[in-house]
């Protein structure tokens, strides 16, 4: 009997009873075989972790702030300061179990210096101590001790100068330096205090043309211009800003201005004595200046000739370096005359429709002008105007401004001299 064809038999039979599927069983043993593996593998696992987690360990924590306890009884028993030493911070090394370590953060670690045993003022050196959770211990640390400062601390107030090198143009001069401030607070020991003559700020100002303004650093010196760099000592303000005021010098003539515009060279002569004077400024405002105006000549105030004294008035920020404070100034008419006219061409302006009676049918006018000019003044050619437009509820004899006008075609070569009122009575 052929073996081979009883084998497909077998296979064909197999298929017809297992509806065309084929299925291949595994042996007993292999599935114990992988589930020894899985056992084992977790137990490795486990041994693994455990021996792991419970590792020591080592990390840092940076920027540790370091507390002083028992400060108060230094400030309220002793009466002293702490001047230094309230700001210093460590970097602390810990050590524990790994799964210890990974649970702590920076709120865990702290450290402190203790001043309890401090009696008097001075400088003391102090052990850094720490403060850890159970199950770490300190380590390394970047500093193991720190230096603090108690003393009295007191504030007293010091000068400030100001020191300066610089290039100038021969025609300017440096002025005196303006400070933002004159005095600056320092605050310290009451020892170190009494060592300190003033503050000083020190100015490259280069070459200078116009005037500066600068800020510089605040230097603590004693007597001998000697710095003090005691770091216990604390200025309030550590800058000065300063203006650098650069002045030159001109010499500008004094002039006077005209109220009016009825004076000219053809009928005045005024003179000023002195006629210039020298003033001292900032170059960029001098440049604007050619003249000073001492005063304002009100020329229908002025019936005769005129001497007066003046004083001289300057800008702001510009100095007066003549020595005179005041000029002389005269006033001499020529080719003029004044004359009187009455005038009974009188014009009332009453828009309240008031019920009034002039006190007197004409007003005597002193005019100035040329000779040729003045005859033609007469009734035609001069008006005086009263205004009633301010009376309102006015009673009585009131006296009231009378405003003078000459015709056209001499105006500004003739003008009344003097102010004038006329009394006017409302009924």
């Amino acid at each position: 009997m052929n073996p081979f064809k009883k084998s497909s038999d077998d296979y064909q039979k197999h298929i017809a009873e297992n509806s065309g599927d084929y299925q291949v069983k595994s042996a007993k043993h292999e599935n114990l075989i992988a589930k020894i593996l899985c056992v084992l593998a977790a137990v490795v696992l486990w041994f693994y972790v455990t021996i792991t987690d419970s590792t020591t360990d080592e990390k840092t924590f940076t920027g540790i702030s370091v507390d002083i306890r028992n400060l108060d009884r230094i400030e309220e028993t002793l009466g002293l300061s702490l001047i230094s030493g309230y700001d210093y911070t460590v970097d602390i090394t810990v050590r524990g179990t790994r799964s210890e370590l990974n649970r702590l953060n920076v709120d865990d670690i702290s450290a402190y210096i203790d001043a309890k045993d401090i009696s008097a003022a001075g400088e003391y050196t102090l052990p850094i101590r720490t403060s850890l959770p159970n199950g770490v211990t300190a380590g390394n640390m970047s500093v193991n001790y720190i230096t603090i400062y108690v003393d009295k601390r007191t504030t007293i107030s010091v000068p400030i100068e100001v020191q300066t090198s610089q290039t100038i143009e021969s025609d300017y001069t440096l002025g005196t330096p303006e400070l933002n401030i004159e005095t600056v607070n320092v605050t310290g020991p009451e020892e170190e205090l009494a060592k300190i003559d003033h503050a000083v700020a020190y100015f490259d100002l280069g070459r200078v043309s116009k005037t500066l303004i600068s800020t510089g650093k605040l230097v603590l010196v004693d007597q001998n211009n000697v710095e003090i760099t005691n770091p216990y000592v604390k200025l309030q303000t550590t800058e000065v800003t300063v203006k650098f005021p650069v002045y030159t010098f001109k010499d500008v003539p004094l002039t006077v201005e005209y109220k009016y515009g009825y004076y000219n060279d053809s009928n005045v002569t005024v003179t000023i004595d002195p006629s210039a004077i020298r003033i001292k400024g900032d170059p960029d405002v001098l440049a604007d200046i050619d003249s000073i105006v001492i005063t304002s000549l009100d020329e229908k105030k002025i019936t005769d000739d005129l001497t007066q004294d003046v004083t001289i008035m300057l800008p702001d920020d510009i100095e007066n370096v003549s020595g005179v404070a005041s000029a002389t100034v005269t006033v001499t008419h020529k080719n003029t005359e004044t004359r009187n006219i009455e005038i009974t061409n009188i014009s009332v302006l009453n828009p309240n429709n008031l019920d009034y009676t002039l006190e007197s049918d004409s007003i005597t006018v002193c005019f100035r002008g040329t000779r040729t000019l003045l005859s033609f003044l007469n009734s035609n050619t001069v008006t005086a105007t009263i205004d009633l437009g301010y009376l309102n509820n006015a009673s009585g004899t009131v006296s009231v401004p009378v405003t003078i006008s000459v015709a056209s075609a001499i105006a500004g070569n003739v003008y009344e001299i003097g102010e004038y009122k006329m009394d006017v009575t409302i009924n």
